[in-house]
């Protein structure tokens, strides 16, 4: 007999691609799915009048009375899964039809392993794919060396662990996806809880498609708003019980994990700050919002550097507007180099 599996689409306010999502879920081979479609945005009868003309299995149907965090809102369609295994799809997201089939097999043959994952695309708006993760990965890792791969080398080109399979029961009773501000990296939070002391698995027969959007993945929020959320982050390395236990047992293991992650949020903040940001913002707004995170040595390092390539680039600018000859000999003798983003 087959495990059940629920599949939980979390909806708020963009519905264009709901239809499509459902028709996605209908397409999995594997039989036993529980589908629970939860309506997060006050949209009154839209998403159920979807869900019913698009989906013909086994469906649960919930809607809040008024939009609540997005931590609860993922969290309270965790609690009401009735399914031995659970994946969170995005409304906007896309698996392949042997997608659970693939990771519960793997989870069955893998007792110890907490967390399944699949090849990941990274696709636009269209569906076009922009990039793809590696399929040369190994069947399993532990969770401190996930870890290192995840955030530390990058070697496997994983960007985004909002959609896997786990088992349900450790999601529960490792609390969810914690309460961070706007939601972010609270995925990235929930599967290091996940990881440790257990195994992950990935499968390179069966495929994750992320739709990128600067509308949504927190590209939309303002940078004050990322730098609290990553500041949420930061504070759960220090203060989550389940990992304050394992800093403590595994002392060595998570100071290296942790420098891994801290340096992911300083990453996140930086290169958003000196590309997305400084388009938005006014150059005093640009400047201002290079402090607004927690003193990190790193980070501050790669900020001086920036603004000292800013003030030579600005410099450059004037010298070629006024004075073109100088420019010009100025540049054969030191051309033009990239510098995190500026030139």
């Amino acid at each position: 007999m087959t495990k059940l599996v629920t599949i939980g689409i979390p909806v708020y306010r963009r519905l264009g691609f709901l239809p499509h999502v459902l028709n996605i879920v209908s397409s999995q081979v594997y039989p036993d799915i529980e589908l629970i479609v939860s309506d997060n945005g006050m949209n009154g009868s839209a998403v159920h009048d979807i869900v019913k003309k698009y989906y013909s299995r086994q469906i649960r149907f919930r809607q809040n009375s008024s939009t609540v965090g997005m931590s609860i809102h993922f969290n309270q369609i965790i609690h009401e899964a009735s399914g031995e295994y659970f994946v969170l799809l995005a409304d906007d997201d896309e698996i392949s039809p042997n997608y659970v089939s693939e990771l519960v097999t793997l989870l069955e043959r893998h007792p110890r392993a907490s967390v399944a994952l699949s090849i990941q695309e990274t696709i636009d708006e269209t569906g076009i794919t922009l990039r793809r993760s590696s399929e040369k990965v190994p069947e399993k890792l532990t969770g401190p060396d996930f870890i290192r791969a995840a955030w530390g080398t990058h070697e496997y080109g994983y960007e985004s662990f909002s959609t896997f399979v786990g088992r349900t029961s450790n999601l529960v009773n490792y609390g969810g996806y914690p309460d961070f501000y706007k939601g972010t990296a609270f995925d990235d939070a929930l599967i290091v809880k996940l990881c440790f002391d257990n195994f992950v698995v990935f499968s390179t027969r069966c495929t994750f498609r992320k739709r990128f959007s600067e509308v949504s993945d927190g590209y939309a929020m303002g940078i004050k708003e990322l730098s609290r959320g990553l500041r949420d982050f930061l504070a759960f390395t220090e203060s989550d019980p389940i990992i304050k236990a394992y800093a403590v047992s595994q002392c060595r293991q998570w100071k290296e994990s942790k420098r891994y992650l801290v340096e992911m949020a300083w990453k996140t903040y930086y290169y958003r700050w000196i590309s997305l940001y400084k388009k938005r913002l006014t150059p005093q707004e640009w400047v201002r919002a290079g402090f607004y995170m927690p003193f990190i040595p790193d980070y501050y390092r790669a900020v001086v550097q920036t603004f000292a390539h800013s003030v030579v680039d600005a410099a450059l600018e004037k010298l070629e507007e006024h004075i073109p000859w100088a420019y010009k000999f100025y540049r054969t003798v030191h051309p033009k180099r990239v510098h995190d983003g500026q030139s």
